[in-house]
């Protein structure tokens, strides 16, 4: 997370979650660790996927072999990891922020379409 002066760079995708929280939630002092948590993961998620655009998703071994770019995996543990967190704070239905209105319709049709498969699955 960046800490705001006239000349920092933009603001960390972390900074703009809290932000963004804190204009949408009142959280209580148990729950501020958990959104420095998120903010953080955020962070190192953004940071991640940089270097994976630089470096690619197929890398050389030590032996010159072609393999997956470990930051995959890794990048894949920390959305898991922010899930998690978002779930303990009860915002894991938020909306990504870089989809559009008829993304997140899209999103939510399919959705509704999975509970109802699921509700007539189990004859709810």
């Amino acid at each position: 997370m960046t800490t705001e002066s006239d000349d920092s760079p933009a603001q960390s995708a972390g900074d703009l979650f809290i932000a963004r929280m804190r204009e949408t939630y009142d959280f209580d002092p148990h729950e501020h660790a958990l959104l420095l948590a998120a903010a953080s993961t955020l962070d190192e998620i953004d940071s991640m996927e940089q270097a994976l655009a630089t470096s690619g998703p197929v890398i050389k071994g030590s032996t010159g072999q072609d393999r997956v770019n470990p930051l995959i995996g890794a990048l894949a543990n920390h959305r898991l990891t922010l899930l998690r967190v978002l779930r303990q704070l009860n915002i894991e239905g938020e909306a990504p922020a870089h989809q559009t209105p008829a993304q997140r319709a899209a999103s939510a049709k399919a959705r509704d379409a999975a509970n109802a498969r699921w509700g007539n699955a189990r004859g709810a």
